[in-house]
């Protein structure tokens, strides 16, 4: 008889998830103001930064189960001159926390006026896999909130410059890790520029086009995924979901007049529903193709969730429809 194999649901991409943790260890090196509150904060990263534990073992804080309680803690201590990164382990979690990010964390810098210290604020989330309450992808929903920044590296190099960026920069990111983006040979932490943030709202054009040929706008996951596709298309990743690199995109689009639009998550009302209308507005001899995630709820096996998203057949045809 034969067993198949099931890939974990706490199966993680270890290059991207200890790049992050890597910039969070340099941060907290460099600045004594830097703490990290998380729900069994000890017990949960033991096993990915025992050294964090061990030699900030004083700003490393276990709080008890309960996210909006974490996140309005955070807010608290920012207020005190502490940078918090809050690790709320799984996106889907956020859902709790939303009075304290979106109608408090968000608009600390605005309403407490110029005359203190800015607020610098870290929510860590992973998407997960598998399940309708551990699977989700809110990243639209947050960008959508005037005083957040979301950001999404896919790769370990953009992990280590986001994170630095975001505890180096006044103001609110939430930080997102994607669990099925998939460790690949070419990855390596000694790749890292050390030192070197990711400047938010900077995409960066990964595969250069033939001349023509489809730009790929997309980010994360799908930007994984769409590059091993090999369609000669350029790829520009957007790394930042907010802000978001619009000159990049035009200036990828221009020889073209053609851009794909993919994404993982939700289609309807998301980020490339946004790149799209804002595309078509202003450009409109451009044409415009997207993908994204169904609408549905998502299903508990790992193989359904995935074939949720955009599938390689639907990419490849979408690429092919606009090519001339």
């Amino acid at each position: 008889m034969v067993t198949e194999t099931k890939p974990s649901v706490f199966a993680r991409n270890h290059l991207l998830r200890d790049a992050s943790l890597l910039a969070l260890y340099d941060a907290m090196a460099a600045d004594s103001s830097v703490h990290l509150f998380g729900e069994g904060a000890r017990v949960k990263m033991h096993y990915d930064a025992p050294k964090i534990e061990v030699d900030f073992s004083d700003r490393v804080h276990t709080m008890p189960i309960c996210e909006d309680g974490s996140t309005n803690f955070a807010v608290g201590a920012s207020l005190l001159g502490v940078k918090p990164v809050v690790d709320v382990i799984s996106a889907d979690f956020l859902y709790r926390t939303l009075d304290s990010i979106c109608n408090t964390a968000a608009k600390l810098n605005f309403v407490l006026g110029p005359w203190r210290t800015p607020s610098t604020i870290v929510i860590r989330a992973e998407f997960l896999t598998g399940g309708p309450t551990t699977g989700q992808r809110p990243e639209a929903l947050f960008a959508h909130i005037p005083g957040l920044r979301v950001v999404i590296p896919s790769t370990p190099r953009d992990a280590y410059g986001l994170m630095r960026s975001a505890l180096e920069t006044p103001g609110v990111t939430l930080y997102f890790e994607d669990r099925m983006i998939e460790d690949m040979g070419a990855w390596a932490l000694a790749d890292l520029a050390l030192g070197e943030k990711v400047d938010f709202g900077s995409a960066l054009l990964r595969s250069p086009s033939h001349l023509g040929r489809t730009t790929i706008v997309t980010y994360g996951l799908m930007r994984q995924r769409v590059e091993a596709l090999d369609l000669g298309s350029g790829v520009l990743d957007l790394r930042s979901i907010y802000p978001i690199d619009w000159a990049a995109i035009r200036a990828s689009i221009r020889d073209s007049g053609q851009v794909l639009i993919v994404e993982p998550d939700v289609a309807y009302g998301g980020v490339g529903a946004e790149i799209a209308a804002h595309l078509a507005e202003e450009m409109p001899w451009v044409r415009i193709r997207r993908l994204g995630a169904r609408r549905s709820t998502i299903p508990a096996s790992l193989n359904l969730h995935s074939q949720s998203l955009p599938s390689d057949e639907e990419i490849c045809r979408a690429a092919s429809y606009l090519i001339p």
